[in-house]
């Protein structure tokens, strides 16, 4: 069944990222969830799924179906009362588009006073905890990072993860939900297979894990910030003469305006860093850099060179 206006649709049944252009839910006739499909990343609406990826997890779902009553295993359902989000946003609009939801639980999270800068990193990918999964086998790991959270709990290369933080998985989907109900610090339990051998692990989350990159991310555009950098590189040779590295971020201010201007810089100042100096970056790459690494209202350093000085000029960011 397809659905494209979900005004009505029950959130505390159909809880998923709702950023994504394509999800599907995989559940039996008593409206329990089985499983999730669909998942992107900044690298595009197809990185994270495949035509195969979706023949799987049916599959998984099937096998998991056929099997006895008390065997079956469902993903969690959170909200304890069905709400849709005509509910909660009002009669606002005619339609509500998936990203649209997004934005009405934030501002009801702002509301109720519940938000935080963690709110804005939702569905945090596996790689944050350091396991990749294959796409077109969606529970199965292709690879671990040395001295991950995922490496220290025991998971290799080959495992197939069937439960994380208490959701079933049978995909990729499965696991970033699991990821979103995660702590934004303290442990999450999984639990997987190597051959015929049934393993379980925690993965042990510091603060800050769930952090991640919002710029594919619709509903969160109004909480990226941009900074008018204006001015030019400098050249290779200015940068020597500064005893900068090559590839160390200096760009020559013209006459700043914005923010800038409000911060203190001043035209000549040479911009090296925010927070920290910088390398591997332009200009532009620096405006790229803040906008995909920082959110409205963050406090910042801005670093600059003025008459042979290094200077910390503090800052807000704003949209």
């Amino acid at each position: 069944m397809r659905l494209g206006n979900i005004d009505q649709l029950d959130l505390s049944l159909f809880d998923f990222d709702f950023d994504l252009t394509f999800a599907v839910f995989l559940m039996n006739a008593e409206g329990r969830v089985y499983a999730r499909y669909g998942q992107r990343n900044a690298r595009g609406p197809d990185a994270l799924q495949s035509l195969k990826g979706l023949d799987y997890v049916m599959q998984s779902v099937l096998e998991m179906h056929r099997r006895d009553g008390s065997a079956q295993e469902f993903a969690p359902r959170i909200r304890e009362r069905s709400v849709t989000i005509s509910e909660i946003g009002g009669r606002t609009r005619r339609c509500y588009h998936c990203h649209n939801v997004r934005e009405v639980l934030n501002r009801e999270l702002v509301r109720s006073v519940k938000w935080d800068r963690e709110q804005a990193y939702r569905f945090p990918p596996t790689e944050n905890v350091g396991l990749s999964l294959e796409v077109d086998r969606g529970n199965v790991v292709a690879k671990v990072q040395d001295g991950s959270p995922a490496g220290r709990a025991g998971l290799k290369k080959g495992d197939v993860l069937r439960r994380l933080n208490g959701v079933p998985v049978h995909s990729i989907a499965d696991a970033l939900y699991g990821l979103e109900l995660a702590p934004g610090s303290g442990t999450a339990k999984a639990a997987w297979t190597r051959g015929s051998e049934s393993m379980s692990g925690k993965l042990v989350l510091r603060s800050g894990w769930r952090k991640s990159d919002l710029t594919w991310r619709p509903s969160m555009w109004h909480m990226l910030p941009s900074l008018l950098v204006r001015g030019s590189d400098l050249t290779a040779a200015e940068k020597a003469s500064l005893g900068l590295k090559p590839d160390q971020l200096a760009v020559r201010q013209r006459a700043p305006v914005g923010e800038m201007k409000a911060a203190g810089v001043r035209a000549g100042d040479i911009l090296v860093g925010i927070d920290k100096e910088l390398v591997g970056l332009d200009r532009e790459g620096f405006c790229e850099f803040v906008f995909r690494e920082y959110l409205v209202g963050d406090r910042v350093q801005l670093i600059v060179l003025r008459d042979g000085k290094r200077l910390t000029l503090p800052l807000v960011l704003s949209r």
